[in-house]
């Protein structure tokens, strides 16, 4: 986890939103696998739907932590924006 500085969300404010997104993914994905520990061992067949659907919660979660990291990435690369262009 980082430790967000007021320049880093004076530059860039969603920053916040980003790091409070990315701790609500982590602590669902642990709620998720302490409630169905089935999850965890690696189980070829997963039988009770409510354990289908938080394994299902839990790749999206991880797919969305993904996306959370590509637009951190894209956030350092230079800006590719043409508004300062005089035409």
């Amino acid at each position: 986890m980082t430790h967000l500085r007021s320049e880093q969300l004076l530059a860039a404010p969603e920053l916040g939103v980003l790091e409070v997104l990315e701790t609500a993914i982590d602590v669902a994905i642990l709620a998720l696998l302490a409630a169905h520990p089935e999850l965890r061992d690696d189980a070829d067949v997963i039988t009770l739907p409510a354990a289908e659907a938080a394994l299902d919660v839990v790749d999206t979660a991880h797919a969305l932590g993904a996306l959370v990291n590509r637009y951190r990435l894209a956030l350092t690369l230079p800006d590719n924006d043409s508004s300062d262009l005089p035409f």
